[in-house]
């Protein structure tokens, strides 16, 4: 089960031409108060899941955004009683105003169970330009 939530998330931020992403997916996977941290840049930027909605659906309207196609090319997991820890590696590609790319990167995932289900608290990610960057220790 936990396996399985980072392709959920990110069939929740795919999508293609002309259409939206799965908001509501994506944002099921969350804590009320969840956070998506890019740290790809010199400083980290937070958002919470609606600001990070927001954001991608006003860069999609805007023409800014395309296409979203992010998929994992592996995984681990970690889990320590109702917290856990999830490593998964990704290919994204995006189309955009100025073209097409292809970024390859980590997203952590930090999770807490609720219950009998496990939620994200907060997801942050990292790019790599080259495929071969690909191993990562935590």
């Amino acid at each position: 089960m936990l396996q399985e939530i980072p392709k959920t998330v990110y069939e929740g931020i795919s999508f293609n031409k002309g259409q939206m992403p799965n908001f509501e997916l994506l944002a099921s996977q969350f804590m009320p108060d969840g956070l998506f941290i890019n740290n790809k840049g010199e400083s980290p930027i937070v958002k919470s899941v609606p600001d990070y909605i927001s954001m991608i659906e006003e860069n999609i309207n805007a023409g800014n955004i395309k296409s979203i196609k992010e998929i994992e090319l592996c995984n681990h997991v970690e889990v320590c009683g109702n917290v856990a820890q999830i490593k998964s590696e990704y290919e994204l590609r995006f189309e955009g105003k100025v073209g097409s790319a292809t970024r390859y990167g980590v997203n952590l995932f930090q999770l807490v169970k609720q219950g009998d289900k496990w939620l994200i608290s907060s997801m942050c990610w990292d790019d790599r330009a080259d495929r071969s960057l690909l191993s990562y220790e935590l």
